[in-house]
């Protein structure tokens, strides 16, 4: 399946939270009727240990730091001199790749493999690539960090801390999946190559279960 591009503005946050977070300054220009609830998706980050960036959050495929809650994309897959000298352009963008990477499903393994890394849940809006497995976003916000169980106290307190700066959550990393149904729900199924299950907690309770089970 094709990756298909969608524009969506945020829409109110649910009760209790905090709406100028859920509508930050220069936030997507189009409007989806079908998208009544916040996009939300999952993606994996590094706390960075040392460096003027150390604390923060960071791609763990990129040198790229999370110092906000809200993080704008920004084109950097430059992979030949001559693409320093393209004009720049918006991301994302469907022949370039670029753009905040989100995926449809739970991605706790890499919190359970990389002893920097940390799971999360995000909210997307603005410009929308989705595919079948994931989607890139122009705009993307830090909702809820998951904790491993098994993680060591370093570990858990690191959390702990990027959590606060960013007042973002924390979810048990078992509950990650289910979690997720508190602040949005997943891309339309039409938007998808295989439609997930219908009801959205048990949508998210079906992904948790197909790819965090023990």
């Amino acid at each position: 399946m094709s990756p298909i591009t969608i524009t969506v503005e945020p829409v109110a946050p649910p009760a209790g939270r905090d709406t100028e977070r859920a509508h930050p300054h220069g936030a997507g220009h189009g409007h989806a009727p079908d998208l009544i609830e916040p996009v939300v998706g999952f993606r994996n980050w590094r706390i960075l240990r040392t460096g003027p960036a150390r604390g923060q959050l960071s791609s763990p495929y990129f040198p790229v730091a999370w110092p906000e809650p809200v993080m704008r994309a920004e084109c950097r897959r430059w992979r030949t001199p001559e693409e320093l000298l393209d004009t720049p352009h918006a991301a994302p963008q469907t022949e370039c790749g670029c753009g905040i990477r989100a995926y449809h499903t739970p991605t706790g393994e890499f919190s359970r493999v990389d002893y920097l890394g940390v799971s999360g849940i995000v909210t997307v809006w603005g410009r929308i690539e989705i595919g079948a497995d994931e989607m890139r976003a122009e705009l993307a916000r830090v909702e809820a960090l998951a904790v491993y169980s098994r993680w060591s106290r370093r570990q858990r307190d690191a959390a702990q801390e990027v959590a606060t700066n960013l007042g973002a959550e924390l979810v048990d990393l078992r509950e990650l999946g289910a979690a997720a149904a508190s602040y949005g729900a997943p891309p339309p199924a039409s938007l998808l190559a295989d439609p997930p299950p219908t009801g959205i907690r048990d949508r998210f309770v079906a992904l948790f279960t197909s790819r965090m089970g023990d």
